[in-house]
């Protein structure tokens, strides 16, 4: 336990730190309120002791700077004084002081106290890392689902990672969704489709005009087979209501509750506007600069009209950030011939496969494809647009 001891009087000082030493604590001093806070930004403590009335920065002064600069860690804090007025006490725990001590004071309490507060320092570093261990597990937990999603169909998976990173952005930006709820919206996104694991790959390609009756059934339960998956999982339980609702629709034409307008989850809104934008983007190979009217359209019927104002502020951003791009990427299987690579095309373990500048041919193509067959190289290259075809 490290305490730092703050106080202008070095026989206080003094005397603190030789008893605080023989209790078994690690000591460090600071002869006033500015040499302490510099202590503090160098080498992090548990608790500080400090007395009130100091030069330069009192300890009073001392501990609102700390409460106010939010430490990683909790520090707590002890206040001494020769102050004993209610006001005063008063007054520096309303400053974000733990204990409050007045001069002068017998050892035998001032040891108490300080070894109360070391009890609770000590229970709040093991609820911290109970906590870390909990938050490690549940994105470990998400990331191994969002890997089965990837490996059962790399396409899918693609759409899932985005619509995660989506949805996110969405929440950031809606001023209704708190900080806390970031990681549950981002999971629901990245986790949305995981009832569609174990579905016949054909159907992942279809439209629903396209199904036929018992395809169309088989598909419209993943919803409900993906909050079965997510609930067996205590933690994932918040993430398996939003997935259930990622289909409904704001009209209340949607699947599997029939729900309308505010009566589907705020954030399960925000999912439902990420997939569709990014079915339309992806699957409908919309182009951002005709996403616009697409969303129009949605809104109010399929999507909540102020989610999609939220995304149409993105896609103009997209728009910007493209049009500042000198290269565009491009599917394998449409690749024509004199396309000029504007990167590297390069293995997955990062072996050179065709360099940068290389104008395609036919043969070059086929060459592409034939390594992606083999699952060495992604399905798109990147393609510099001024040797595209009008």
């Amino acid at each position: 336990m490290n305490i730092l001891v703050a106080e202008d009087n070095l026989v206080t000082l003094n005397l603190l730190e030789k008893k605080l030493g023989q209790w078994g604590f690690e000591v460090r001093t600071a002869q006033n309120g500015v040499e302490a806070w510099e202590r503090l930004k160098s080498s992090p403590v548990d608790m500080v002791i400090s007395d009130w009335m100091m030069p330069g920065m009192s300890g009073l002064e001392l501990f609102q700077r700390i409460r106010d600069t939010g430490f990683t860690n909790y520090i707590y804090l002890i206040l001494v004084s020769v102050r004993d007025s209610k006001r005063d006490i008063v007054r520096g725990l309303e400053a974000g002081v733990d204990d409050y001590i007045t001069k002068p004071f017998e050892l035998k309490e001032f040891r108490s106290r300080v070894e109360i507060g070391a009890r609770i320092v000590g229970l709040e570093r093991e609820l911290s890392d109970k906590y870390n261990i909990i938050k490690r597990n549940y994105f470990q937990t998400i990331h191994m689902f969002a890997n089965l999603l990837e490996v059962y169909d790399e396409e899918l998976g693609g759409h899932c990672r985005r619509v995660g990173r989506l949805a996110l952005t969405l929440a950031m930006r809606h001023p209704a969704v708190s900080e806390k709820h970031y990681p549950v919206v981002e999971a629901a996104g990245l986790l949305h489709d995981v009832g569609m694991v174990g579905f016949p790959i054909e159907l992942l390609s279809k439209r629903r005009v396209e199904m036929n009756a018992d395809e169309k059934q088989l598909y419209m339960s993943h919803p409900i087979q993906g909050e079965i998956i997510l609930n067996e999982i205590d933690l994932l339980r918040p993430v398996a209501k939003l997935v259930r609702s990622h289909h409904e629709q704001y009209n209340g034409r949607g699947f599997p509750d029939r729900l309308a307008g505010v009566e589907i989850d705020l954030l399960a809104r925000i999912v439902t506007a990420a997939v569709a934008y990014d079915h339309m983007v992806y699957k409908g190979k919309v182009s951002l600069e005709d996403l616009p009217g697409s969303l129009n359209s949605m809104s109010g019927y399929q999507l909540d009209p102020d989610i999609v104002d939220y995304l149409l502020e993105i896609n103009m951003e997209r728009i910007q950030v493209e049009g500042e791009k000198n290269f565009i990427e491009v599917a394998l299987d449409d690749l024509e011939e004199d396309m000029t690579l504007a990167s590297d095309v390069r293995m997955k373990t990062g072996v050179l496969v065709m360099p940068v500048n290389t104008k395609m041919t036919g043969s070059g193509i086929e060459k592409l494809k034939s390594y992606h067959e083999l699952a060495c190289i992604d399905c798109k290259v990147r393609v510099k647009k001024d040797s595209l075809r009008e």
